[in-house]
């Protein structure tokens, strides 16, 4: 039977994520507060999923990103990338959410990066399982509810990013009425969020006008807009347009999402456009200290 090699982190590298001293982490150790294991030399290691236990039971947030600290246990695996893909495809067709969290963690100690998470990870175990839905190797329920797991996950994982400051930029967005796939938009989130922006995920399923309300109230600096699914393609552009007209004109908008094909995109005025979280994480990064955006598009 395999074995999960699972990440592990060091009290000083937990005491300088959540800026307290080594001692008090040491103390919630010996409290059991933290889950903790010895290795064979009697020195305390903490396993990163315990980590994240322990943000979610005591409502801590990080102050500090573990950053490299994370990589200090990289040698201990020696289980391909594509092995990790494999045990989390395998755990999401049998809604084991433990072993879902335990490879999505693993993964992102090892990059540290939600946008490779999103596109290295997630998104290629989502097409693979999309596939084998095609080719009748697993039932419907098994996606969607692979899909419920996972989200239940990613939300666990906002805990791993530092808290923004209030004067940092806003940026939200969502998916429009029609499209329920909510992880690609909780994916969005996490991706801005890693990019020191304030992030509102608005949802799923959401009719542009209650966009146009929100933007109206929180007046974000950037909005996205994930497209995954559009059942009538012709609306939906006439939709857009008008939502548009009532949006601030000088608002950076995002979009992506594999129904905007090429054939589509030239009838949208947006400001950019991103296949995938990695360019959208270039695209936040750039945007960040500018005051104002520039129309790419064009419409």
């Amino acid at each position: 039977m395999e074995t999960s090699v699972e990440e592990h982190l060091t009290t000083r590298q937990v005491a300088e994520a959540l800026s307290v001293s080594e001692s008090s982490v040491k103390r919630w150790c010996n409290q059991g507060v933290i889950p903790t294991v010895r290795t064979v030399g009697g020195h305390r290691r903490i396993p990163l999923s315990g980590f994240m236990h322990f943000l979610n039971q005591t409502n801590r947030q990080i102050v500090v990103p573990l950053g490299s600290s994370t990589r200090h246990g990289h040698s201990v695996s020696e289980r391909s990338l594509e092995d990790l893909k494999r045990r989390f495809t395998d755990a999401l067709v049998a809604g084991d959410e433990r072993a879902c969290r335990e490879a999505v963690v693993e993964f992102y100690a090892r990059t540290e990066s939600f946008a490779l998470l999103a596109d290295e990870f997630i998104a290629e175990t989502f097409h693979q399982l999309g596939d084998q839905w095609d080719c009748g190797d697993i039932e419907v329920y098994q996606e969607r509810r692979g899909c419920e797991v996972c989200s239940r996950v990613l939300h666990e994982f906002r805990r791993l990013l530092p808290e923004v400051p209030d004067n940092a930029p806003l940026a939200m967005g969502g998916t429009p009425e029609g499209d329920y796939y909510s992880i690609p938009t909780q994916l969005a989130e996490l991706v801005v969020r890693e990019c020191s922006w304030r992030a509102m995920n608005l949802g799923s399923n959401l009719p542009l006008s209650t966009i146009a309300a929100a933007v109206a109230e929180h007046q974000p600096r950037m909005l996205w807009l994930s497209v995954s699914h559009l059942k009538d393609p012709v609306d939906f552009v006439e939709q857009y347009r008008a939502f548009r007209a009532t949006i601030p004109q000088d608002l950076t908008v995002v979009l992506g999402g594999r129904a905007l094909t090429d054939r589509l995109r030239p009838k949208l005025k947006y400001t950019g456009h991103c296949d995938n979280m990695q360019q959208l994480a270039s695209f936040a990064t750039a945007m960040h200290g500018r005051r104002h955006s520039i129309d790419v598009s064009n419409n």
